[in-house]
C-alpha cells in the first residue's frame, strides 16, 4: 500500500451519488520489456495497486488482481489469447479483488493462501465502515482515512456498499526457487516476506527484470502492519539490492531501474 497525496481522487468526504462514471476502468502501459502495467486511476493512491500482464509463447501471467471494482479479464480479454495464469504477490485487499476470475489457475504462497480462500469481512469502500482499530493504525502511519476509496463509479447502478472481494482457492501454491515457465520467458519465484509474511517476487534473470509487489516501489514501503515482519523485510532488502535488476516493477507507482532499487533500499535499511 503506498500513501495518498493530497489532491489525489479518491480522498475526502465526497457522497457516492456525485460521483462521476469511469469507462475504462483501468489505465494501461505498454513498456519496452515486453510487460504491460495496469493500475486502477479511480482508486485512492492508498489503494491504486499495480497489475502485470506478461504475454508468452504458451501462456500468459496476470501478476495481482486489483481491487475488483471492475472486472479484471473482462478488461484484458482482448489481449488473451491462450490459457492465464494468474499470480498474486500477497493477499492485501488491493491485490486480490479479481483473483476470483481467475479461479483453476491461481498461484500464490501458502502463508496467506487462508486469506485468499476467506478475505476478512472488514474490506470496505468507505472508510466510515473501516473498524475502529484499523483506522488508528492508518492515521498513526500518516494515511488519511476519510471519505470514499473510490473517486468515480465503473458503471450506473454501481452499489460501493455491496462491493466485497469473493474467496479463492488457489491452484498451485509456491514457495522460494519455484519457477512461472510462459514457453519463451521463466520467472523464478522470490520468498520475499516483511510486508507481509507470503509476499513473493518474480525475477526473470534472461532479461534483468524484477515484478516486486508490495515488497519493493517507489514510495513508503510499509512495515507496520498487523503481519508484517521489519526484521524479515530487512533481509528482504539486502537480497533484493544486490539483485543485477535493469528494471523494477512494483507494487505500486511507476517502474524504474537498477539505481532507484539501490537508493530505496538502501534508504529502508538505513532507517529501520
Amino acid at each position: 500500500m503506498t500513501p495518498p497525496s493530497s489532491g489525489v481522487p479518491g480522498g475526502g468526504a465526497r457522497p457516492a451519488a456525485d460521483l462521476p462514471l469511469a469507462h475504462p476502468w483501468f489505465a494501461i502501459e505498454w513498456h519496452a520489456d515486453g510487460i504491460v502495467r495496469i493500475w486502477e486511476p479511480h482508486v485512492s493512491r492508498l489503494l491504486r495497486a499495480n497489475m502485470f500482464l506478461v504475454k508468452g509463447r504458451d501462456r500468459d501471467l496476470v501478476v495481482d488482481a486489483g481491487m475488483g471494482v471492475e472486472s479484471l479479464r473482462g478488461f484484458l480479454a482482448p489481449l488473451l489469447d491462450k490459457p492465464v495464469t494468474m499470480l498474486l504477490t500477497h493477499a492485501h485487499v488491493d491485490h486480490v479483488g479479481s483473483a476470483h476470475e481467475f479461479a483453476g489457475d491461481l498461484v500464490m504462497h501458502a502463508a496467506e493462501a487462508e486469506q485468499m480462500r476467506n478475505p476478512p469481512d472488514d474490506w470496505r469502500l468507505s472508510f466510515d465502515e473501516y473498524p475502529e482499530d484499523k483506522r488508528r493504525r492508518l492515521q498513526a502511519a500518516g494515511f488519511d482515512t476519510t471519505g470514499l476509496l473510490i473517486a468515480a463509479l465503473p458503471r450506473r447502478g454501481f452499489d460501493h456498499r455491496a462491493w466485497r472481494v469473493p474467496g479463492a482457492e488457489p491452484t498451485w501454491l509456491v514457495d522460494e526457487g519455484d519457477t512461472i515457465d510462459l514457453g519463451d520467458r521463466r520467472f523464478e519465484v522470490m520468498h520475499t516476506p516483511g510486508h507481509s509474511p507470503g509476499s513473493i517476487s518474480l525475477w526473470e534473470q534472461a532479461t534483468g527484470t524484477l515484478i516486486g509487489g508490495d515488497a519493493i516501489y517507489d514510495g513508503l514501503l510499509i512495515d507496520t502492519l498487523p503481519e508484517s515482519d521489519p526484521a524479515a523485510y530487512r533481509v528482504t532488502m539486502q537480497r533484493l539490492r544486490n539483485l543485477p535488476a535493469k528494471v523494477v516493477h512494483g507494487g505500486h507507482r511507476e517502474s524504474f531501474g537498477q539505481s532507484k532499487l539501490r537508493l530505496l533500499c538502501d534508504d529502508y535499511l538505513g532507517n529501520a
